[in-house]
This record gives structure tokens, C-alpha cells and sequence, in this order.
């Protein structure tokens, strides 16, 4: 978990704020760190341009990909140029072995995302590894804040939990839950996922949990963003696995949380 981080970058975006997440988070776990610049010749209309064209576009990735390099004198950055689809090509890296965690920054702006789509929901699709996305500067998860764990789902598996705990113990931070499903549902589960977190993480970790389900008037995003401010968390966390969180949970919460997000798989 965390094991290999890969960073995509576009010279065309501004990714600083991912970039400088994804050096502090690979000097804090000590692993590796991949960058790579994926180039998709149909997609910047460079197909049928010249060959000086295509050796420009290809060669200001490149110097994107030195400066992160040089950005950082304590880590061996290995960078990486490919051509393709980028979500495409990004899954066949993380399938390769390459990387198992993505750190991700805003490809799109907010208001091309209505006519285009969001870039990094179309990566999710594609992707079996977990995932931060990272829109705005922010420190990384740790003690002295809760990382918040928002589901609408109720099927906490063995494995989500070992998500939970297993994140909990790289970042040092308590864990807050918080549930935005249906109303009217038996939330005993919550306390017995408590319960657990609790024995496994000992004293030394603050485990609690919050109930605020979404109404017409009051969405998962809002909720999210609310609890976010009240407890001081710097990430929210979404395990997605066995249903725990539904698609509306993660589009709301990954295209506009307050803090970066991770996603767990």
C-alpha cells in the first residue's frame, strides 16, 4: 500500500500542488516516485503536424520532468516519456507493476469539466491502484488531525478496514468516520467498525464516528466539506470496495472536497 507512487504531469496544467504532495508523500514513506509525461498526439493536434511539432511538444514534457527532478535533491525521481491515452496508458503502467498509488491533480479546469468530462474520474475508471487527488497545497495526513473517512455504504469488509488501519499507521492520524447514507437504516455498523479500529490501532489512536445523512437540500459534498472544517481533517478517504461508496460519493467528493482526497482500493 503506497508502495510506488507514479505522478503524471502536463506541462499545459497547473500540477504544483500535486507535484510537491507526491515528493513530501514519497519522502515520508521512503518509496520510490515515478513521473511521467504521457503525450497523446491526437489530443494536442499534433498527429499530422510536423515532426518539429511533435519533437517540441514531446520535448516541453521533458523539461517538465527535469525540474521536477531538480526540485528535489533527496529523491531519486525516475521520469518517464510515453504516447497514448493517458488514462489508458496509466493503467497499463499500474498493471505493469510500475506504480500502485496515483497522485493526481486537476486536468481539467472547473468549468471545462462541464464540456469535457473530468480527466481524473476518467483515470478512476480505469485504475486498480489507490489514488490522492491533490487540487490545492496542503499537508500531508498526521497526527493532530483526523484523516475523515466518508461512505454512504454499509459493508465495511476485512478489507477496508485493513485499508483503514493500514493508512492510519503510515500518517500517524486518528480516524474519524462518517456515514452520508440513507436515513432511516440500522447504523450499528459504524460502532462495531469503531470497535474494531479501536482494538486494532490501540490507545495511541482517536477513532470516532459521525451520522449526517444526505438530504435533497444537503449533499454528500456539502456534508463532507462541513465535517472537514469542524474537525480539522487534511484528507477525506474513500475506500471504495464491496460498495462502501457509491459513485454519486466519489464524483462529488473527488471533483470538490475542501482537502485532497485517497482514494483506497
Amino acid at each position: 500500500m503506497f508502495d510506488k507512487i507514479l505522478l503524471p504531469v502536463d506541462p499545459t496544467k497547473r500540477l504544483k500542488p500535486a507535484r510537491e504532495y507526491a515528493i513530501a508523500l514519497s519522502e515520508k514513506l521512503e518509496v520510490p516516485l515515478v513521473a511521467a509525461f504521457i503525450a497523446n498526439p491526437k489530443k494536442a493536434g499534433t498527429v499530422t503536424a510536423s515532426l518539429d511539432t511533435r519533437d517540441g511538444f514531446a520535448a516541453l514534457g521533458k523539461r517538465q520532468l527535469d525540474q521536477i527532478i531538480a526540485s528535489s535533491k533527496s529523491l531519486d525521481i525516475k521520469p518517464i516519456i510515453m504516447n497514448g491515452k493517458r488514462h489508458k496508458v496509466l493503467a497499463k503502467m499500474v498493471d505493469d507493476g510500475i506504480a500502485d498509488t496515483l497522485i493526481l491533480g486537476p486536468f481539467r479546469s472547473y468549468w471545462s469539466r462541464w464540456f469535457t468530462g473530468s480527466e481524473v474520474e476518467r483515470i478512476l475508471e480505469y485504475e486498480s491502484s489507490h489514488a490522492f487527488v491533490v487540487r490545492n497545497p496542503h499537508p500531508l495526513p498526521g497526527p493532530g488531525s483526523p484523516a475523515l473517512v466518508a461512505v454512504d455504504g454499509t459493508n465495511f469488509s476485512d478489507r477496508s478496514i485493513d485499508c483503514i488501519e493500514s493508512f492510519a499507521k503510515k500518517f500517524g492520524c486518528d480516524i474519524e468516520l462518517l456515514y452520508l447514507g440513507k436515513n432511516r437504516i440500522d447504523t450499528g455498523f459504524m460502532d462495531s467498525t469503531v470497535v474494531s479500529l479501536r482494538e486494532r490501532l490501540g490507545e495511541n489512536y482517536h477513532i470516532t464516528s459521525t451520522i449526517i445523512p444526505h438530504t435533497f437540500f444537503k449533499s454528500r459534498r456539502a456534508i463532507t466539506n462541513s465535517v472537514v472544517d469542524s474537525e480539522g481533517a487534511r484528507i477525506v478517504v474513500l475506500p471504495v470496495m464491496n460498495h462502501l461508496v457509491s459513485e454519486f460519493l466519489l464524483h462529488q467528493v473527488v471533483l470538490d472536497a475542501s482537502v485532497p482526497v485517497c482514494v483506497l482500493r
